[in-house]
């Protein structure tokens, strides 16, 4: 199983990519833009798609939005600065599990791996 962490700033995600993919039993897989995450999608389908704020090519709700293009049952969590209640709004449709905060920790990425697990076995 791989999880597909889209980030520029993979160093503040360290602890969070590590404790996720550990408590998950996946393999991290990092991509740094929206095009690079469309491909390996396209390649292979991951067990999730964790997209970061400020990628080079993609609004983070813009490349879930193809990435459902690409593969309507995939399984996505952004990272956002937005409040809970902005985040319900402009996430609506896209059927994101969680927002991520932006500077998470080991405690967001076992968090994250237990959504995922609800929805994947």
């Amino acid at each position: 199983m791989q999880i597909v962490i889209a980030t520029t700033r993979m160093d503040a995600l360290k602890t969070f990519a590590e404790a996720l993919c550990a408590k998950a039993g996946a393999d991290l897989v990092r991509t740094g833009s929206g095009a690079e995450t469309l491909e390996k999608v396209r390649e292979a389908a991951p067990a999730l798609v964790v997209v970061d704020e400020n990628l080079p090519d993609f609004k983070p709700f813009a490349l879930v939005s193809e990435l459902l293009m690409v593969n309507a049952m995939i399984n996505t969590a952004t990272v956002s600065s937005l409040s809970d209640a902005d985040f319900h709004e402009a996430s609506e449709g896209l059927g994101i599990l969680a927002p991520v905060p932006v500077n998470p920790g080991a405690a967001d990425g076992e968090k994250l791996a237990e959504i995922l697990e609800g929805v994947t076995f």
